[in-house]
């Protein structure tokens, strides 16, 4: 017979506040409700249990009174929210993990006496979004129409990804923490964050998010490096909610990036005589391939249709994202190695694989790093030809 561990009150509610039953197994959901109620006192294997299904430390378990842990991470945040004076142990523990990562690039592009990254902090005193859009599009090789190259969002995605990566950005992506499908990232506490950095910036994109959000994300942070600070992301593009300066040109600069306002205008003038707005802003959204929500911000901001007609196609934006959302889970999980490899910045990858190799990082650093195993990190690093995305 298993002995009984009684933890305390203050415990326990700490443990609740920090975590949502509904994205937990039921078996763990149950017991914390019981063991709250006083109706069960845990066992240790079931506290071993509830530890692991909560990314919760197994030793808080066991304190009389909540930890005081550095948040220090999440203080950077953009956006005031309620919801993150208490961040989740989701966000949390994925930030540990991508600070982790960054100290490690870091240091190994030191030890290669590796130079600053010169856009870093570079548009700091920056106040025209359209001046700072083209600094970006120079900065990543794009031409103003770079995105009609591309078949969708989730295309121009990849080249972003692939032009920051070739720059010295790290960009991570991911809808669960490490890699455990009980821990899902939650797409309302936050869509992207930045961790500023002259050497290693890193960029983490929630996987959870729509293709066409993880593309605005990803602007949006990487205008944050360019302002030289860490960011985290948590609001739809334009939302209405009260915005501070470096919010307003973040958006407005990937808004510019996406729908550059010459061409926006040039376009609309001319669907416009032949369909109406709703109409209009469905094509144009294709055509320029992003989400509506932007091309009805555009159409707003430039006074072409009213605030009805943009609230209207912001909903359908989050009607068509919560459909998406509802096959890819109808679908299964798909396959890993390709899931694996694009959360993981191929340039990273290629870093650690070398260092693998040559013996001068441990193998069990590399999985801690890539949250694998012997065999998967081989695999995945052979998926990704070395380290290269698809």
């Amino acid at each position: 017979m298993q002995a009984r561990v009684n933890v305390s009150d203050d415990i326990l509610q700490w443990i609740m506040a920090q975590v949502r039953l509904e994205s937990l197994p039921d078996r763990i959901a149950n017991n914390l409700a019981m063991w709250c109620k006083k109706e069960k006192i845990p066992t240790f294997n079931q506290i071993e249990d509830t530890s692991r299904a909560t990314g919760i430390p197994l030793g808080y378990f066991f304190l009389k009174t909540p930890p005081k842990e550095d948040l220090s991470l999440v203080e950077y945040r953009t956006v005031d929210s309620a919801e993150l004076t208490n961040p989740s142990r989701e966000l949390m523990d994925t930030m540990h993990d991508m600070e982790r990562v960054q100290e490690w690039v870091r240091s190994q592009l030191i030890a290669e006496d590796a130079s600053k990254l010169p856009f870093i902090g570079a548009q700091r005193r920056e106040k025209d979004a359209d001046r700072f859009a083209n600094y970006v599009r120079e900065i990543l090789g794009l031409e103003i129409d770079w995105f009609r190259k591309s078949k969708g969002a989730w295309a121009s995605f990849g080249r972003l990804r692939a032009a920051m990566n070739d720059i010295g950005v790290i960009v991570m992506t991911s809808g669960i923490v490490a890699n455990n499908t009980h821990r899902p990232l939650n797409v309302n506490e936050f869509r992207a964050f930045a961790m500023e950095d002259d050497i290693a910036p890193l960029i983490f994109i929630n996987g959870n998010d729509s293709e066409n959000g993880k593309l605005f994300s990803l602007l949006h942070e990487f205008a944050h490096l360019c302002l030289g600070e860490s960011s985290l992301y948590n609001e739809r593009y334009y939302s209405g909610q009260q915005k501070r300066h470096t919010e307003t040109i973040c958006n407005a600069v990937a808004a510019e990036m996406l729908v550059p306002q010459t061409l926006f205008v040039q376009a609309w003038q001319t669907e416009v005589k032949n369909a109406d707005e709703e109409q209009v802003i469905r094509i144009l959204a294709k055509d320029f391939r992003c989400g509506l929500t932007v091309v009805a911000r555009r159409a707003l901001d430039n006074g072409f249709i009213e605030q009805k007609l943009y609230n209207k196609m912001a909903e359908l934006a989050i009607k068509l994202y919560n459909e998406q959302r509802k096959r890819q889970k109808e679908s299964g999980g798909g396959d890993f190695y390709k899931t694996a490899a694009n959360r993981i910045d191929a340039r990273f990858l290629r870093m650690l694989a070398g260092s693998v190799a040559t013996g001068k990082t441990l193998y069990s650093d590399a999985f801690r790093l890539t949250n694998t195993n012997r065999f998967t990190f081989a695999k995945l690093v052979e998926h990704m030809g070395g380290g290269r995305n698809e």
